[in-house]
């Protein structure tokens, strides 16, 4: 901090990079003469790595903290408040208690939001869960709604039986009923499944041979 005149000597230009075309370069390059220009030390992130681009993410947010921990201040270049970068050097600036400018007035920024952290937007990462078996699958799929939507499977396959003895009457040698439906739709899958493995096939034959054991009353 200048103690002549109580402004900040050194001040970290912070802003959004990513996503930007040229990474917003220029316009830190831009803030940088302007500062400079204005009695002001700057420390410009761009200029980490020599401008690289193509490393990790967590190598720029070391390199750009360990300046931002240099700094006396902060200057904001617009669009800050939509980066996720910017915004955390903010958070930090702000428990730092240093000034924060605006790069276009130079002027404190006065009624700064105020950074806060919610904690319904932090997660802690959860072990993936196990993709399920198939035939725990084919419960689930032939359950619940399923049966809210078609009925029990008895009536749902009663009704397909009728349709399919309209279509096919004439080469029939006897009606379908109900326990026909999933054995033939069990034929369907596969015949697909002998095409191409799909594991969705699989889960599929499970389920019909259920609802045709719930058909026979064996479920």
């Amino acid at each position: 901090m200048d103690h002549m005149n109580g402004r900040p000597k050194r001040l970290y230009i912070s802003g959004p990079m990513t996503g930007m075309p040229e990474h917003n370069f220029p316009a830190f390059f831009a803030a940088e003469e302007r500062l400079r220009q204005a009695g002001y030390e700057p420390l410009n992130p761009a200029r980490n790595f020599d401008g690289e681009t193509d490393r990790d993410r967590a190598e720029y947010m070391r390199a750009d903290m360990e300046l931002l921990l240099r700094c006396d201040g902060l200057a904001m270049l617009p669009g800050w408040e939509q980066s996720r970068g910017a915004k955390l050097e903010y958070m930090i600036a702000w428990e730092l208690r240093v000034p924060v400018l605006d790069i276009v007035t130079l002027s404190e920024i006065r009624r700064p939001p105020t950074p806060c952290v919610q904690l319904h937007t932090l997660r802690i990462a959860e072990a993936e869960a196990p993709t399920p078996s198939i035939l725990d699958e084919a419960a689930r799929v032939t359950s619940g709604e399923r049966q809210t939507d078609y009925g029990h499977p008895r009536d749902d396959f009663t009704r397909t039986a009728v349709m399919w003895n309209g279509l096919l009457a004439t080469k029939l040698r006897q009606p379908l009923v109900a326990m026909d439906v999933p054995l033939c739709m069990i034929a369907v899958k596969l015949a697909r499944e002998a095409h191409r493995h799909k594991r969705d096939n699989l889960v599929d034959i499970a389920g019909y041979a259920r609802t045709g054991a719930m058909v026979a009353g064996d479920e």
